[in-house]
């Protein structure tokens, strides 16, 4: 999470496409109940008390369905508002409409709500090891639960104003998120006491368990399926390779970095990191063949490929939004 403007983008699109996701599944479902419902009315028509309640459930259902397709409708007006901006941005920054459209409070706070909803069940999921491992009371997990997003979310106003931000102001935003993100740092030192070194060393880990978890959960219920000690055999050997790898421009690690997102995110070193990754890979893979059987190697394999595309993927994204303005 130390790198400030990836961590942003990746919160807004999997915010955005969780809720276009869910608004769609909200409306197919209320669509079939309401369906279900006038069937079910018009085969109970016989018996007046299965009808009166029929017809209250069908009531029911058919408002339901007009404020579901009212907030729909409102989703794909921006939609609609944000595909006007990207086709109107002709300038050197084609995706600054993006940022004219988080202005909105409404949309802003919209977009920290999904966030939110996304972020407990991922703590938990992540997290959970170390709360057992710490013997953290139910009281002490939700704090620490708490002081983690808030880190994770610290600045996302600031983070939104990124967008339409010339370089100067963007290294003041970057430097305003990164004293919040410290401040609860310093907040969870207090909290932890004497555990708090035991969570620095976790932490240090989290990249490789968050990867390790999403791979497991390709291949959870099928016969390939990860054991909990190959899972922390391949995080350790990923954490190892990972420590160990030697980069041109570490964008895991803002202190390292350049704040001028511009000239972080060229072509020349996106290329660059592509072709560090796809070897920091292939030792992770050399390590995990004593981990993991032939199936699960080919299916590691092709995860890498994936993940790899994905991340030059939101890395010229990121070029493209952060490229200087026109004078």
């Amino acid at each position: 999470m130390k790198n400030i403007a990836i961590t942003i983008l990746l919160l807004v699109a999997i915010t955005l496409g969780a809720f276009c996701l869910h608004q769609q599944k909200q409306l197919t479902q209320v669509q079939s109940e309401l369906a279900a419902s006038r069937n079910e009315l018009q085969a109970k028509s016989e018996a007046d008390e299965k009808t009166a309640f029929a017809e209250k459930k069908s009531k029911a259902l058919q408002e339901a369905l007009v404020q579901t397709s009212a907030l729909a409708k409102e989703k794909t007006s921006q939609a609609e508002q944000l595909q006007q901006s990207l086709a109107a941005a002709k300038t050197n920054n084609p995706m600054q409409g993006i940022g004219a459209m988080f202005k909105d409070p409404k949309m802003r706070d919209m977009i920290k709500e999904q966030q939110k909803a996304f972020m407990g069940p991922m703590l938990d999921k992540q997290y959970a090891a170390l709360f057992q491992q710490l013997n953290l009371t139910s009281d002490q997990s939700a704090q620490l639960k708490d002081l983690l997003q808030k880190k994770m979310l610290a600045g996302a106003d600031a983070g939104f104003s990124l967008l339409d931000a010339d370089a100067t102001q963007r290294a003041d935003l970057t430097k305003q998120m990164k004293s919040q993100m410290d401040d609860y740092d310093a907040q969870i030192k207090q909290s932890l006491g004497d555990n708090y070194p035991a969570f620095e060393a976790y932490e240090k880990t989290t990249p490789d368990r968050m990867e390790v978890s999403q791979f497991g959960d390709s291949l959870a219920g099928g016969a390939t399926a990860l054991g909990p000690d190959q899972q922390q055999q391949l995080i350790q050997a990923m954490s190892e390779e990972r420590n160990g790898f030697k980069w041109t421009i570490d964008y895991n690690d803002q202190n390292k970095a350049n704040l001028d997102f511009a000239t972080m995110f060229t072509d020349d070193k996106i290329d660059q990191f592509a072709a560090e990754k796809e070897r920091l890979d292939q030792q992770v893979l050399a390590r995990a063949r004593s981990i993991l059987t032939p199936e699960q190697i080919t299916a590691l394999e092709q995860f890498q490929v994936t993940q790899r595309k994905m991340q030059i993927a939101g890395m010229k994204m990121a070029a493209q939004m952060f490229a200087p303005k026109n004078p």
